[in-house]
């Protein structure tokens, strides 16, 4: 029987709770994926209504955290760690987590903890199934699959089953941005991802892969967005490193 809703859960000891959770958390199909890189992918390529998001030391979630309230805003994401605190808890929440939960962690806790981010976007998940957002929905992943490649408008609309104006409107609805924003969101959202990973492109051969036809667009809209340009965000990156 095919799931409601798509949990993705990030975490490299799930193995430990995830029949626990499951049985849970029936009406719900939940993806594991212990690689943050993986994860992100499935994320983008994939509908997911919530995301279940550990936190360690060694493996903090911040960064990715960030990346996934600001690519898609509407879906929860519920941060578990066993190494928090007061402040950290803050932190996370400031920057957009549903909930914060410690471990070891209380299944029946967590279960109410999904079962109340879902309930939160009820309107939403009703309005998933019907005619007029299925297109959106369509649109959605085929920007997430394709954002690379030149897209217009009326190429996502056509392949969405949509009229201009419809998308438009959808676009505004549902995710309370314009097609344009959105596809701009992914394509930055990709090139942090690579600076992030330490790829050994150039800030232009990075701007190319994520789907912007030049880099001075490409710098003007990450320094908009980020508040920093790519060159200065790769340079504290490479200092964090050396120095963490």
């Amino acid at each position: 029987m095919k799931k409601r809703y798509q949990i993705l859960l990030i975490d490299s000891d799930a193995g430990k709770y995830y029949q626990s959770l499951i049985a849970a958390v029936r009406n719900c199909r939940v993806i594991v994926e212990k690689n943050k890189q993986r994860a992100c992918e499935f994320f983008f390529r994939n509908n997911v209504d919530l995301v279940l998001l550990n936190h360690t030391p060694d493996d903090p979630c911040m960064d990715l955290l960030l990346v996934l309230r600001f690519v898609a805003p509407s879906v929860p994401v519920i941060i578990m760690t066993a190494w928090g605190s007061e402040e950290f808890a803050v932190t996370v929440f400031r920057n957009g987590a549903s909930d914060y939960l410690k471990k070891p962690l209380n299944i029946d806790e967590l279960g109410n903890s999904i079962e109340a981010a879902l309930c939160r976007k009820n309107g939403l998940y009703r309005e998933l199934f019907s005619p007029s957002t299925d297109g959106i929905n369509k649109a959605i992943h085929y920007i997430n699959g394709n954002y690379s490649l030149p897209m217009k408008l009326t190429s996502v609309a056509r392949e969405a089953g949509m009229s201009i104006s419809c998308l438009e409107r959808a676009f505004k609805k549902k995710l309370g941005v314009t097609f344009s924003m959105y596809l701009h969101k992914v394509r930055i959202c990709r090139a942090i991802q690579m600076l992030e990973q330490g790829i050994g492109f150039s800030i232009g051969e990075i701007a190319f892969a994520c789907g912007f036809t030049n880099q001075y667009h490409f710098t003007r809209l990450f320094k908009k967005m980020i508040q920093t340009c790519p060159r200065d965000f790769k340079k504290a990156l490479i200092e964090n490193r050396l120095y963490s």
